[in-house]
């Protein structure tokens, strides 16, 4: 990697802890399960194109300005572990269940215990009356080994209608007669689930709910709700994850036997499913407490000479992040490269301009796409092309080119056919870059004073101040400020919807006039004629702390050693050795060479970023 300030996290030791990440490309590997892949470093790749950056997404102020140092920010997948924060605490997987060929369909066992090929005498008495002493024998041979046979035919109909209830016979008036391989409902035995799904399921419910393990670049949910063959809203989930990364989050599905979400995990790479039970509601958003970050910094150093080493700045630049907490920037993976450029054509109505941004060649795209985007740019009216050209996978571009091939100029339509969570979030990304710039310019200018006029939620509980998009918001009166009884960490600022109450303080309610002007927006008038674009608008908190801040240090000679262990690595060990493993690796497992590397675990709220705490 390139020794720059691009290629490094550029992490400052100040109140927000800054740290500037930007992810490093992983070395390409055979399509292996991803717990079970090995990695070569190389170090002459080139340096990837550069896309957005920190001030294009509003992100510009520290909150003070002690010692920094350097890092590079997931290199593997594993350099970045998140664990839900559910009601009941930080989600982990239990136990993952057994392989899923073990549960598929299997034919029943020969019958060979003494007794079990007997026929009733009473029945076998009118048998051989009808048919004869050889069938009873044809009987026994096939209840016993399998197989089927047939008997001689009947011309009397009463005696068929005896057989009948005997024997089925067939339409030429023989009976036919073998050995079946299914229960009585007709369904093939299907072999037991694991007991401990079954325990740990409960009453039946409507709704079953499962932990997701993901590691890998993969939507999970699209993933489960394409090999199931439902449509994507079934899958619900309470806040979506970072797409790089190992991940641990918690899934709901209604109406799905168990069985058959466990057959999926057969099919996945780098997806397990475990730890069912049936509920009777879905997982929401409400659900979500927060997420519990583990993060590996690597090829730590420092950015100037000095006297103190590079794991006191550590230490002391952690330290101060648990104590002055950071500015709650929305992070920049909420944007990707041009979200927020798509987010005000969409607002303004200018679908053709969406899509057209959405099909061209922008930095970082899929490299996949970019001849089907070429061609695009190179004749807009032979869709057919660029659609042939164009990765499945790019969701959002497959839908466009797919309704223009039979409409040229049904743009709202086209972007109609974006799944919805996809095409919301262009919108959102506008939201996040008003409120980031508005947040900058008013620590900028005016510091961490609270003014009369500032906002703050209604409701003080912990868990309500979490979650203050669902919140409301009252301004803080002179009397409260004379009095001390706000500071900057409770004060909240609105993302622009028709739901908000925005600023009372005249430059404060300026700012975000001021920004919006410049799209030709304002943000009084949000309402939409498409629903999801009418945005309601929330309150988000300026500054926040991180919780259970711990931090580890750790020399290595491989620049892609694996540094913690994730969900399924402890799984497995603690299954093979009765041993519950740490989650970070200890100093001793690690062959030690000349490089650091920093492991840093947090707790964030809903909608906090790492990566921002850390810049």
């Amino acid at each position: 990697m390139a020794d720059n300030d691009d290629d490094k996290n550029n992490y400052n030791d100040n109140n927000n802890n800054n740290c500037k990440a930007r992810s490093s490309v992983e070395p390409p590997h055979k399509r292996v399960r991803p717990e079970e892949q090995t990695y070569a470093a190389d170090q002459s790749a080139p340096v990837p194109a550069k896309g957005i950056t920190e001030a294009d997404f509003g992100i510009t102020q520290y909150l003070g300005l002690r010692a920094r140092f350097n890092g590079v920010l997931k290199r593997r997948h594993t350099d970045s572990c998140v664990n839900e924060i559910t009601p009941s605490g930080v989600l982990h997987v239990q136990h993952v269940p057994a392989t899923a060929t073990s549960l598929l369909p299997q034919p029943m066992e020969e019958i060979t215990e003494e007794g079990d090929d007997d026929i009733d005498e009473v029945a076998e008495q009118q048998i051989a009356e009808l048919l004869g002493d050889e069938c009873i024998e044809i009987l026994r041979h096939v209840a016993k080994s399998g197989g089927s046979s047939e008997s001689k035919k009947l011309d009397n109909k009463d005696d068929r209608a005896t057989v009948h209830h005997l024997i089925r016979t067939t339409k030429k008036g023989t009976t036919r007669f073998s050995r079946s391989t299914r229960n009585s409902s007709g369904n093939q035995q299907k072999s037991p689930l694991d007991p401990m799904i079954v325990n740990n399921m409960g009453s039946r419910e409507a709704f079953t709910h499962f932990t997701v393990f993901k590691q890998g670049e993969v939507d999970a949910c699209q993933k489960i709700a394409t090999l199931l063959c439902v449509k994507p809203k079934r899958v619900t989930i309470a806040d979506a994850k970072d797409r790089r990364g190992v991940t641990v989050h918690r899934v709901s599905i209604n109406n799905m036997p168990v069985c058959r979400l466990i057959s999926l995990n057969k099919e996945f790479l780098g997806i397990v499913l475990c730890d069912f039970r049936s509920e009777k509601e879905q997982v929401n958003s409400g659900d979500l407490r927060g997420n519990e970050f583990l993060i590996t910094i690597r090829d730590v150093e420092l950015t100037t000479t000095g006297a103190k080493d590079v794991e006191t700045v550590v230490n002391e630049a952690l330290t101060s992040l648990t104590k002055t907490g950071f500015i709650n920037y929305f992070g920049m993976q909420r944007s990707g490269t041009h979200s927020a450029s798509i987010g005000i054509k969409l607002i303004r109505k200018r679908y053709k301009e969406a899509v057209q941004l959405l099909l061209t060649v922008q930095p970082l795209v899929l490299p996949e796409s970019v001849a089907a985007r070429e061609q695009y740019a190179r004749d807009p009216d032979d869709i057919s092309s660029a659609l042939k050209l164009m990765p499945q996978c790019c969701t959002a571009e497959v839908n466009i080119l797919r309704v223009l091939e039979k409409s040229r100029c049904n743009w709202l339509n086209a972007i109609q056919q974006i799944p919805m969570n996809l095409r919301v979030t262009y919108v959102q990304a506008y939201q996040s870059f008003v409120w980031n710039t508005d947040v900058s310019e008013r620590i900028a200018k005016f510091g961490l004073s609270v003014f009369e006029g500032d906002l703050v939620l209604d409701d003080v509980e912990e868990h309500v101040r979490d979650r203050s998009v669902s919140a409301a918001a009252r301004p803080i009166t002179r009397e409260e400020i004379s009095k001390g009884k706000f500071t900057i960490f409770d004060v909240v600022m609105p993302l622009p919807g028709v739901d908000v109450e925005y600023l009372a303080h005249p430059d404060l309610r300026a700012l975000y006039e001021r920004i919006m002007a410049k799209e030709e927006l304002t943000p009084y008038k949000m309402q939409h004629n498409v629903k999801e674009f009418s945005l309601s608008g929330a309150y988000r908190h300026v500054l926040v702390m991180p919780g259970n801040v711990e931090w580890w240090c750790r020399k290595y000679s491989d620049p892609l050693q694996q540094m913690v262990r994730t969900d399924l690595d402890i799984v497995r060990a603690r299954t093979e050795t009765g041993i519950e493993p740490s989650r970070v690796l200890c100093q001793e497992e690690i062959p030690e060479g000349d490089r650091l590397a920093v492991v840093v675990k947090m707790r964030l709220g809903p909608s906090q970023y790492a990566t921002v705490a850390l810049r």
